[in-house]
């Protein structure tokens, strides 16, 4: 994923910070794996112990997965953080799976007792089985009916405090990628799944989720690309 990351992701990310004042912190793990094998969930387990480093410094972290693209600086992400809310998320809906959850691929945190809590109950409960290892835990602890084995007809629950203190933000800052996928290149969900996603015209931050990385990186260039010819 390293090379997604520097070629694509960051040079965004970067551009995105320098209008909104953040800090933009990288980290290259010391392994990582492909697609959801042992190695990839060990390092999207990564993600909650450096959100909580990051919480330990600033006010707000703003954490984003190497493989998303952030496409539009006209708008601080904060802005959607409701002032008695300690996290924001973007809810994904899947209507070929029936489910309707939280993705932590864009993931707003306001530092604080409630999200250093949200983060003691995720690790508590450790990487989950499936494809999702940390975003199965964090599922958990807000209390979210997590479907089958594979998410499928994953729904809200009964929810917990957590649940209660989480904003929603708009579906365009963590829209998933859907053109040009074939079967070779993507795992976890079937082609036929991105098909019938909710999808804005412009979105802010752009998710090549459930790719191949060789995939992302061709598709992520692509998008680049057309987004330079186009200004």
């Amino acid at each position: 994923m390293w090379p997604v990351l520097e070629e694509c992701a960051l040079p965004s990310f970067r551009r995105y910070a320098v209008r909104w004042g953040f800090d933009v912190h990288a980290v290259r793990l010391p392994a990582d794996g492909a697609e959801a094998d042992a190695a990839a969930q060990r390092a999207k387990w990564a993600k909650i112990t450096l959100l909580r480093a990051a919480l330990e410094r600033y006010d707000i972290a703003l954490w984003l997965d190497a493989d998303v693209l952030v496409l539009r600086d006209d708008e601080d992400v904060v802005a959607h953080l409701h002032p008695d809310a300690f996290q924001a998320l973007v809810l994904e809906q899947v209507p070929y799976e029936h489910r309707l959850n939280p993705n932590t691929g864009v993931w707003l945190l306001r530092a604080g007792p409630a999200a250093t809590a949200l983060l003691d109950a995720v690790e508590a409960a450790g990487p989950q089985p499936g494809p999702w290892a940390d975003q199965g835990a964090v599922l958990l602890a807000l209390g979210w009916n997590r479907g089958d084995e594979r998410y499928h007809w994953a729904r809200p629950g009964r929810g917990t405090p957590f649940l209660d203190g989480t904003s929603w933000l708009p579906p365009g800052w963590n829209q998933p990628y859907v053109a040009g996928r074939t079967t070779a290149e993507c795992y976890n969900s079937a082609v036929a799944s991105y098909a019938d996603r909710p999808a804005v015209p412009r979105p802010h931050a752009l998710h090549f989720m459930g790719m191949t990385s060789s995939a992302r990186l061709r598709h992520m260039r692509a998008v680049l690309a057309g987004a330079v010819r186009g200004g």
